[in-house]
């Protein structure tokens, strides 16, 4: 917790008993649950931000059963390359529910480990993983992390501010975004819709100097139908699914899917 910044005025957050205070007297209480939520007002667009507790469910069940196993260990694997020690500070954004989160943890045991998303009830979710992991209820655009203080930030199929990241990076710190490539769950996709469109990715890179870069792609095979639904209901595809579509979810039983994303390091010089 000693990275933790009031989200007010920015000033350093301390400890007294179960209560964060800064310097401006602004206080915030630790939950039973572990976690603390240090979202503004005003940085919510509503009562109950982020996804959606169905979706958080699925997601939870579905990666439990380490299909994105593969989508963490090339993060670690980054992360290891590129560390310059083993007490690290890793910020994960957009952490939903917590699982690619205590998986860094589980890795970089010495290291201090904080997870921020915007959903009260992800985080609430992600304190049943680690009780030694710092869950954190924020908004990406108002960080409440200290200036210059962290040696990694992990944005994982997320939105991100990059003045906020640009603030609370180390001078030598990375940045490890990963983003879906066009064939990623194409298989759903196929499924569910009559046209697929290609996006651009353009809009999805970052201004900061990037020193790696690749591609990744492995096929997976989902052996169920509970898994496969779990999958479906955690993305935004199932939100779109037709109504004469509906039918092809009485229908499926399993489903071999394709991991195609992108995994750039950024760094900021």
């Amino acid at each position: 917790m000693k990275l933790l910044a009031c989200p007010k005025c920015h000033q350093q957050l301390h400890l007294e008993n179960k209560t964060l205070k800064c310097e401006n007297n602004h206080c915030y209480d630790i939950s039973k649950r572990g976690y603390i939520n240090l979202l503004l007002n005003p940085d919510k667009a509503t009562n109950n931000p982020g996804d959606s507790k169905e979706s958080l469910v699925a997601r939870k069940a579905y990666l439990n059963k380490g299909y994105y196993d593969p989508i963490l260990n090339q993060v670690i694997t980054c992360i290891d390359e590129f560390k310059h020690q083993d007490d690290l500070s890793i910020l994960d954004l957009g952490c939903g529910e917590g699982y690619y989160t205590q998986g860094l943890k589980k890795h970089f045991e010495n290291s201090d480990i904080y997870g921020l998303d915007i959903s009260k009830i992800a985080i609430d979710m992600a304190t049943r993983y680690r009780k030694d992991v710092t869950w954190l209820v924020g908004n990406s655009k108002n960080i409440p992390i200290l200036d210059h203080s962290l040696d990694f930030i992990c944005a994982l199929f997320t939105v991100v501010n990059q003045d906020e990241l640009k603030r609370a990076l180390k001078e030598d710190g990375y940045i490890i975004h990963v983003t879906a490539n066009n064939q990623h769950l194409i298989e759903i996709k196929e499924l569910i819709y009559d046209e697929i469109k290609v996006k651009s990715d353009k809009y999805i890179r970052l201004d900061f100097n990037q020193v790696k870069s690749y591609d990744f792609k492995e096929k997976v095979h989902i052996s169920n139908r509970e898994d496969a639904l779990n999958l479906l209901m955690m993305t935004p595809h199932y939100y779109h699914i037709k109504k004469e579509k509906r039918g092809v979810l009485d229908t499926l039983q399993g489903l071999d899917i394709t991991i195609d994303i992108k995994v750039t390091v950024y760094a900021l010089s």
